[in-house]
């Protein structure tokens, strides 16, 4: 089942606000049990994470913490030398980059007030239940790699909607850009490290490995790279 906001055209990015498929319950990786939950359908867009920065009045000043947009066009947000951030709306449908995972976070949290629900990131577990689906497949269409679906030679990341949906109705999973996870690294000393997790692999990468649900890599939080988005769980909704 697929739930829509009041705005979303069903199959497309082009919402103000995500759209959500459900994820059933199951075991995750790892042995521990989930009761189900949301996760939008398609990464957040520019024109999502626009219609957030226009809400929370960010737009007017440079915002380090929480994302850093290039000066020159391409992305569908840039800003201007002043800092302040400009919209390319021909753009809109490109998954939203160069957010920090605490831009990330700050999305989510503002969403979870804009809906009544409860949303954040997805820990690296739940997104990996996630892609593979109920039958656990490598990648998130199925067990062999298919490069011209994932991989395609590519300098920049494509729109949302490029690849088919999963059994659990998500799309752009594997390839296109990393997504932000909720998982942070600490180390043996118990000190946070300031590195989240990033699943999925992206345009930037190549090799079949770098796709496959399985694979962690990790990025530092404060991150602002083309190649880095995500997507949005919610619970309640």
């Amino acid at each position: 089942m697929t739930t829509h906001d009041a705005s979303v055209v069903p199959g497309t990015g082009t919402g103000a606000l995500p759209d959500f498929a459900a994820v059933l319950a199951g075991e995750l990786p790892g042995g521990e049990e989930t009761a189900g939950f949301d996760l939008s359908v398609f990464p957040v867009t520019v024109g999502q994470y626009w219609r957030y920065l226009v809400d929370r009045e960010l737009v007017d000043a440079p915002r380090p913490l929480l994302h850093f947009f290039a000066r020159h066009p391409g992305s569908g947000l840039r800003t201007d030398p002043a800092g302040t951030v400009v919209l390319d709306e021909e753009l809109s449908e490109l998954p939203v980059t160069r957010v920090t995972w605490r831009g990330a976070v700050a999305y989510c949290e503002w969403l979870g007030t804009r809906t009544g629900a409860s949303c954040r990131l997805p820990t690296a577990a739940e997104w990996q239940y996630a892609a593979a689906g109920p039958q656990r497949f490598r990648w998130s269409l199925g067990d062999t790699f298919d490069r011209a679906t994932y991989a395609p030679h590519a300098d920049a990341p494509r729109p949302v909607g490029t690849t088919g949906p999963n059994a659990f109705g998500l799309r752009d999973m594997t390839g296109n850009i990393f997504e932000w996870c909720a998982d942070g690294l600490t180390a043996p000393s118990g000190e946070r490290l300031g590195s989240r997790v990033i699943k999925g692999g992206a345009y930037t990468v190549r090799n079949p490995e770098s796709f496959d649900n399985a694979t962690v890599f990790t990025a530092d939080e404060l991150s602002t790279v083309p190649y880095i988005g995500f997507r949005v769980l919610r619970v309640g909704g």
